[in-house]
Protein backbone atom coordinates (compact mmCIF):
# COMPACT_ATOMS: atom_id res chain seq x y z
CA UNK A 1 0.00 0.00 0.00
CA UNK A 2 1.21 3.49 -0.76
CA UNK A 3 1.29 6.64 1.06
CA UNK A 4 -0.78 7.86 -1.40
CA UNK A 5 -3.62 4.83 -0.82
CA UNK A 6 -3.12 5.44 3.00
CA UNK A 7 -6.77 5.54 4.32
CA UNK A 8 -8.24 4.39 7.92
CA UNK A 9 -11.69 2.46 8.89
CA UNK A 10 -12.89 2.27 12.33
CA UNK A 11 -14.72 -0.96 12.68
CA UNK A 12 -17.84 -1.59 15.00
CA UNK A 13 -18.49 -5.01 16.97
CA UNK A 14 -20.88 -5.11 19.68
CA UNK A 15 -20.16 -8.49 21.53
CA UNK A 16 -21.19 -9.71 25.29
CA UNK A 17 -18.38 -9.11 27.70
CA UNK A 18 -17.67 -13.06 27.86
CA UNK A 19 -16.48 -13.18 24.09
CA UNK A 20 -14.56 -9.37 23.78
CA UNK A 21 -11.15 -11.52 24.70
CA UNK A 22 -12.02 -13.84 21.56
CA UNK A 23 -12.81 -10.85 19.28
CA UNK A 24 -9.82 -9.07 20.12
CA UNK A 25 -7.58 -12.32 19.68
CA UNK A 26 -9.15 -12.98 16.03
CA UNK A 27 -8.25 -9.01 14.79
CA UNK A 28 -5.05 -9.99 15.93
CA UNK A 29 -4.84 -13.17 13.92
CA UNK A 30 -3.75 -12.71 10.24
CA UNK A 31 -5.74 -12.36 7.66
CA UNK A 32 -5.14 -13.08 3.97
CA UNK A 33 -2.94 -11.11 2.97
CA UNK A 34 -1.04 -8.72 5.09
CA UNK A 35 -1.22 -5.68 2.12
CA UNK A 36 -5.07 -5.79 2.01
CA UNK A 37 -5.90 -4.70 5.74
CA UNK A 38 -3.81 -3.88 8.33
CA UNK A 39 -5.36 -3.75 12.38
CA UNK A 40 -3.83 -1.29 13.97
CA UNK A 41 -5.26 -1.85 17.55
CA UNK A 42 -8.63 -2.18 19.34
CA UNK A 43 -10.40 -0.69 21.99
CA UNK A 44 -12.72 -2.20 24.18
CA UNK A 45 -15.52 -0.40 25.86
CA UNK A 46 -16.87 -3.56 28.61
CA UNK A 47 -19.75 -1.41 29.60
CA UNK A 48 -21.30 -0.97 26.22
CA UNK A 49 -19.99 -4.68 24.95
CA UNK A 50 -18.20 -2.67 22.05
CA UNK A 51 -15.15 -3.38 20.34
CA UNK A 52 -13.83 -0.62 18.51
CA UNK A 53 -10.82 -1.52 16.05
CA UNK A 54 -8.94 0.82 13.69
CA UNK A 55 -7.86 -0.40 10.35
CA UNK A 56 -5.64 0.76 7.58
CA UNK A 57 -6.25 -0.25 4.01
CA UNK A 58 -7.17 0.58 0.11
CA UNK A 59 -11.03 0.36 0.81
CA UNK A 60 -13.59 -0.96 3.19
CA UNK A 61 -14.13 -4.37 0.98
CA UNK A 62 -10.49 -4.90 2.12
CA UNK A 63 -11.39 -4.20 5.63
CA UNK A 64 -14.74 -6.35 5.45
CA UNK A 65 -13.04 -9.39 4.15
CA UNK A 66 -10.13 -9.27 7.07
CA UNK A 67 -12.78 -9.08 10.04
CA UNK A 68 -15.10 -12.16 8.02
CA UNK A 69 -11.63 -14.22 7.54
CA UNK A 70 -10.99 -13.59 10.97
CA UNK A 71 -14.58 -15.03 12.13
CA UNK A 72 -15.89 -12.14 13.80
CA UNK A 73 -17.36 -9.86 10.57
CA UNK A 74 -17.85 -6.09 11.41
CA UNK A 75 -21.31 -4.60 12.79
CA UNK A 76 -20.43 -1.02 11.25
CA UNK A 77 -17.31 0.25 9.13
CA UNK A 78 -16.53 3.88 8.63
CA UNK A 79 -13.69 5.46 6.47
CA UNK A 80 -11.83 7.60 9.78
CA UNK A 81 -9.03 9.80 10.43
CA UNK A 82 -5.95 8.31 12.16
CA UNK A 83 -3.78 10.22 14.88
CA UNK A 84 -1.66 8.67 16.13
CA UNK A 85 0.00 9.91 19.10
CA UNK A 86 3.94 11.12 19.48
CA UNK A 87 6.11 7.48 19.87
CA UNK A 88 7.86 6.99 23.36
Amino acid sequence: MTASSRRYFLVEQYVPDAEVRSVVAAMHRPAGSTDDARHIGTVVIAAEETCLSVFEAADVRAVAAATEAAGRPADRIVEAEWFPGPSA
